[in-house]
């Protein structure tokens, strides 16, 4: 399955006023390494929509084992966690600068959607593929985000 990661320093207006990362801003990293897991496959958002299809999010989790304070550097990673039917889960890490555990854990799940009618979609074959899916359409891991016992979300 392909990754990707990308550096992080939390930055003053990352932190609470503790001086600790502000929860959401976890997801800001997350969300750069997972614009550079698409683009390493040759898409950005406007080519998906242009060819079709959209993945917003319709789950995220995370979860903090050790504190990320102000001008703490790291790496944040992002790989394919599961493909479905119309879903896919990325999962992740941000890992401080010299340490070997993570200091954040979590994943999110998108869904593949027709960006006009907002109604879900099989995952597209070409990124199926790029993504290193062992499986086909259908067949094994996660089938739908409805099905996911790790979610009660569901978009309409």
């Amino acid at each position: 399955m392909r990754e990707a990661a990308v550096p992080f320093e939390v930055l003053w207006g990352d932190a609470d006023p503790s001086g600790l990362i502000y929860y959401p801003n976890v997801f800001r990293y997350v969300t750069q390494a997972e614009s550079a897991l698409f683009h390493q496959l040759g898409y950005t958002a406007r080519s998906m929509i242009a060819e079709g299809f959209a993945n917003p999010r319709a789950h995220a989790e995370a979860d903090f084992r050790k504190p990320l304070w102000v001008h703490d550097t790291g790496t944040c990673r992002v790989w394919v966690g599961r493909i479905g039917n119309s879903s896919v889960r990325l999962d992740f890490t941000l890992t401080k600068d010299g340490e070997s555990e993570p200091a954040v854990t979590g994943h999110l799940v998108t869904v593949f959607v027709d960006p006009v009618a907002m109604r879900p979609i099989p995952v597209p074959e070409m990124l199926r593929q790029a993504f290193g899916a062992k499986e086909s359409a259908g067949t094994g891991g996660l089938t739908e985000i409805e099905e996911s016992s790790e979610s009660d979300a569901k978009l309409t």
